[in-house]
Parts: structure tokens; sequence; C-alpha cells
């Protein structure tokens, strides 16, 4: 089964190989990305959200007993250096966009909703695998900053602490994604209603009529207006609200079951093109702006799947989700270096990526999170046995 090759080679290749080139130890830091050759990246530059997803990776794999051994000992000293060197303090607090991580200088400060969600999410599962009461510290403080520094009149949270336009849905996607981990793994009162009103933002803002396309950019209003690029969709990101809603759905005793259908049937429907198996980045008008398939998109169609078949339990949905396992081990693993794949292709399924960005190692591990965790996953079609 595709699905059960997928996680181990995911466990046994790709994490073991950025654990051990992805992470600087000299740095005590994590980099952006690794070169085509699969060697680690030379510059120091690194981006605030790449480095906390690759704490996040390491601690949940560390949580599940299925990484490294130095897994939680990185994710630890990846955090104290990115809590030292990225956190502004003051009256509009919160994590710098990115920084150099050779010589600890801020390189952007904007403060940013995607970052701080990403922050979030790494700081939910550092509590959860170690139970340290600090990371509980950083958690109300991060909520705190996001709510002061970003805060915004018309509902969500601003872009960034510039107030920076065109305001966009999927930092707000992470800020779910991040909530939903603090709910599921230490509740608190805060924490559900930080869940609450994140997800409340799908039905008020980003989907335009019962059946209407999730759309990514917007005006200072949440208004839909071209000059916003209102008309970009990118279907990658409705198959992860798919995975996203699940969750919400389990947490909160709700059911959006048809939003779900909804949301993955018009991804399908804009992303696929010419009979490829793959989702294209970006649409507009159901053509493709960027015709080039990145790797996360797949990956978060297969999410989808998944999670259909965790609602429904139709044995279709497993069989889809395979059927993309099985595509993505085809022309995205196949011929790169050990560990690592080909983050971009074009339309013809050949490799046009430039790097390999570390940002794809947290939607391979999200999924293959599923897969360990649910063993309903891993049987094969015919009913055999679990991986």
């Amino acid at each position: 089964m595709s699905l059960s090759l997928l996680k181990s080679q995911f466990l046994q290749e790709i994490l073991p190989t950025w654990a051990a080139v992805g992470y600087d130890e000299r740095c005590g830091q994590f980099v952006e990305h690794l070169e085509l050759d699969g060697s680690a990246q030379t510059s120091g530059e690194v981006r605030t959200r790449t480095v906390a997803r690759q704490i996040y990776v390491h601690a949940h794999a560390a949580h599940l007993g299925v990484a490294p051994p130095a897994s939680l000992q990185m994710a630890e000293a990846a955090f104290a250096n990115l809590h030292r060197v990225a956190w502004i303090g003051g009256p509009r607090a919160g994590y710098a966009r990115a920084f150099n991580r050779h010589t600890d200088s801020i390189t952007d400060p904007i403060r940013d909703l995607y970052d701080s969600s990403c922050i979030l999410l790494a700081l939910s599962w550092l509590l959860t695998a170690t139970g340290k009461d600090m990371y509980r510290h950083h958690i109300d403080q991060a909520l705190t900053a996001i709510d002061q520094t970003l805060k915004d009149p018309f509902g969500g949270w601003a872009e960034d602490s510039d107030g920076s336009l065109p305001r966009r849905q999927n930092p707000h996607m992470h800020y779910l994604e991040a909530a939903l981990a603090l709910c599921e793994n230490n509740r608190t009162s805060a924490h559900m209603s930080a869940e609450g009103r994140a997800f409340a933002l799908l039905g008020s803002h980003f989907l335009v009529g019962p059946k209407g396309p999730l759309h990514e950019f917007f005006g200072p209003q949440w208004e839909l207006a071209a000059r916003y690029g209102s008309d970009r969709l990118e279907p990658g990101h409705m198959c992860e609200w798919v995975w996203l809603t699940t969750r919400h759905d389990m947490l909160a005793d709700s059911d959006h079951g048809k939003i779900c259908l909804d949301l993955l049937s018009t991804a399908l429907a804009i992303g696929r093109i010419e009979g490829s198996p793959f989702l294209v980045d970006v649409v507009s008008a159901i053509r493709p702006i960027t015709p080039s398939r990145r790797l996360w998109p797949q990956v978060e169609m297969l999410k989808a799947f998944l999670s259909l078949y965790e609602r429904f339990g139709f044995q279709g949905y497993l069989v889809e989700a395979d059927d993309v396992a099985a595509a993505i081990l085809a022309a995205y693993m196949t011929g790169a270096p050990p560990g690592c794949w080909h983050d971009r292709l074009d339309t013809n399924d050949m490799p046009i990526a430039q790097t390999i960005p570390a940002s794809s190692l947290y939607h391979l591990w999200t999924a293959v999170a599923d897969l360990v965790e649910d063993g309903r996953y891993a049987r094969s079609r015919s009913g055999g046995g679990t991986a």
C-alpha cells in the first residue's frame, strides 16, 4: 500500500536526513532549505515560520515515539535560539519575521500572523512533548502579542504589524491549526475561544455563497476586488481546510461535512488539469495562473481524502488517498537525493525547483502523523495488515 510506503520513507529516510543535515548544530538552529544535491543551506537567512515548523515536526514526532534520538533536544534548542534572537518585546510585541542564524541579527522585524501561528503550533507540541511550564508561559505570551499587535477592527487579525494588504486567509488558517493543537493537547477556555474565533472566519469571510470557492486575498474590510488579487484561488488550501474542518468538528461536536465535500470537489474541479493526478498551485477563472505543481498541495489533497474517509468511512476515499501517495512517490520522490524530494514540477512532471525547502517537511509530516496515529489508514485496500 502506497500510504504505508510513504510513511516508511518519511520515518526511515526523510526525517533522519533532515535531523542530520537540516539542523545547524553550531548555531543551534534549523536551516531554511537544502540544496538540490541534498547539502545544507550555506547562507544564514531563515524565516521564523520555517524554523518554527521544523521545531513542531521534531517535537510532535518525538512525542509519538517515531523521531530520531536527538529530535526533541534539537527542537528545544532551536526554540531557545529563536526566542532569544527574534522575540521583540514592548507594547507591540511578537516574533520578527526573519533573522540570520549565523549572526543572530534580525533581518525582517515585521511581526506577522503567519509566523506567529507557526510558533504557536511549535509551542503546543513542545509543551505536550516535554510538559515544561515555560512553554505554557510562551504560549500565553504569544497569544497576547497576536491579539494586541495584530488586532483589527473588521475581524480576524491584521496581516502583520504594518497592516499590509491584501489580507489573506492563509495565516488565519494556520492560526486555526495552532489553536486546534492547543485545544487537542492542553485545552483551556482561552484556547477554545481562540479556536472558535478562527474557525468562524471560514463562514463569515473566506467562503462566498453556499458552495463558493475558498477565497485567498481581501481588502482591509474583507472585501473582494481585483486590485487585491481576489480572483486567485489555491486548490491546496481548499484541501487543507477539509482536514482542519474535520478536526474542528471532532473538537466542537459540530457537523460541517457538506462544506468539506464542497471544498474538495471544488479543489479537484479547478486544480486537476489535463488529466494529471496533481493539483496546480494557483488558478483564476478555472485556468492555472501558476501551472507548476508544488509538493505541498498534493500532500494536502492526500490529507483531505484521509479526513473524508475518517468522517464518512467510505473506502473510496482511502483508495483515492493511496493513489495520491503512489503518485507522490513516483513523481516527487524518485530521483531526488536520499531523504529529499523534488519540490516543484512543471506541467510535464519535470523538476523545476531551485532548492528543497524545509517548509515541505512540515506538510509531509502532518500527513505521516495522521498515518502514525490512526491504524485504519494503514490497512490495505483488501483489508490486509497494518504498516
